[in-house]
């Protein structure tokens, strides 16, 4: 007789394989995480070097605008922005069984909240960068058309498929005169040009930002109401008086200044050299940012604001929720995200003495340290606080004083 493996030996072989995989797994899973975990605690701080840094320069933490409101109850719309109507508390915490839909309803306006102090700075796309605009115009339009269910919860609101359908441009250099008597407006939920996040502050902000069309710093409020013409540190001379918004860009951006030396040289902007070495690689952005011999991108693959992966914002100079609205602004940026893939948190009340700096760790779910989760909060029901514990119980959170 040939010997060969019993049905139940042959079984016992593929148990214990089966066994050893998943081990091999889950061990190769623990790595991952932890690999993501120390990166974000890393770029956390670096972070608080940077803003160590500020604080030493200015007396204060980066005092970032609120865009939009704190207010966890504030509803929003198909595309994650805030609409300026008040929702009901029952309506985000009053559910008998927390259901995933629920949950994912409520995380979409506690989310809007917690990015009221963002992180990244947005601004109009630089010259250059139509390829990577009209490639972001194909892939919304495609999505909006394919009716994929996968995108169902992002394209809800018909007006907002119909906007992207459409395509869209930057509302200027395609048609100058689009939206003309709405850009004094100062108003972030009308006008959404400028988003002036953390990375605005500990970046210096002219070299970066100033580099699409000129009539977006002539004419837009957004960026005039956050800015002060500064002075040219070699004459005195203020620039409002020597050439505006017009000429300071033209310095920030020509390859013919030595260093961008004239604005490299504003102190505001220089200063930001003291602590930019500890952004070295580790900066999400579509272009290469070498600023004061450091650069700061992340050349890992998959790091680029790319059509695939970039934070689309689809604004309209009118309400958010406006029919009449065929035209969206696409922004570029600049942000730091953790080792999940997702921008951090920042939070600093005034007068900015102390701030907030945290991860939503990897289940990408948080809540703003500013909402009161004590009993004395009637608003807080147990539901919502089991549902809160479970989405905090993974961030990793430094707090400077």
């Amino acid at each position: 007789m040939k010997r060969a493996f019993t049905l139940i030996e042959l079984l016992i072989v593929i148990a214990v394989l089966v066994i050893l995989m998943g081990l091999m797994f889950r061990l190769s899973s623990v790595g991952s995480d932890s690999q993501r975990r120390t990166e974000t605690v890393m770029r956390m701080q670096r972070l608080e070097n940077c803003l160590s840094g500020y604080y030493a320069a200015f007396g204060n933490y980066p005092p970032v605008r609120v865009h939009g409101t704190r207010d966890i109850y504030e509803k929003v719309g198909g595309h994650g922005i805030q609409t300026g109507q008040k929702g009901s508390k029952d309506a985000l915490w009053g559910w008998t069984n927390i259901g995933e839909q629920n949950e994912r309803d409520a995380w979409r306006q506690v989310q809007a909240a917690c990015r009221s102090q963002p992180l990244d700075c947005r601004y109009p796309y630089p010259q250059g960068m139509s390829d990577v605009v009209d490639a972001v115009a194909a892939e919304m339009k495609a999505r909006a058309e394919s009716g994929d269910d996968a995108y169902k919860a992002y394209f809800e609101d018909p007006n907002v498929r119909a906007r992207l359908a459409a395509g869209f441009d930057d509302g200027v250099t395609r048609n100058p005169g689009r939206y003309g008597s709405k850009k004094k407006k100062d108003d972030w939920r009308e006008i959404q040009l400028f988003k002036f996040g953390l990375m605005s502050y500990l970046l210096p902000r002219y070299m970066i930002m100033m580099n699409g069309q000129d009539v977006f710093f002539r004419e837009y409020a957004q960026w005039t109401s956050n800015n002060e013409l500064p002075s040219n540190p070699f004459t005195g001379q203020n620039y409002k008086l020597n050439g505006g918004w017009a000429a300071l860009r033209s310095d920030a951006t020509s390859e013919s200044q030595s260093d961008l030396a004239r604005v490299a040289n504003i102190p505001s902007q220089a200063v930001c050299a003291r602590w930019v070495a500890n952004l070295e690689g580790i900066c999400q952005a579509n272009h290469d940012y070498t600023l004061f011999g450091v650069d700061i991108r992340d050349h890992k693959a998959g790091s680029e604001l790319t059509p695939a992966n970039i934070n689309i914002e689809i604004f309209a100079p009118g309400s958010a929720q406006s029919s009449s609205t065929a035209s969206q602004y696409v922004l570029d940026g600049i942000t730091v995200r953790d080792g999940w893939g997702q921008d951090f948190y920042y939070y600093s009340p005034e007068p900015y003495q102390t701030y907030t700096l945290w991860s939503a760790g990897p289940n990408g779910r948080t809540f703003p340290p500013w909402v009161d989760r004590s009993e004395k909060n009637k608003d807080m029901s147990s539901k919502a606080n089991e549902c809160i514990s479970k989405w905090v119980a993974d961030d990793i959170i430094h707090l400077s004083n």
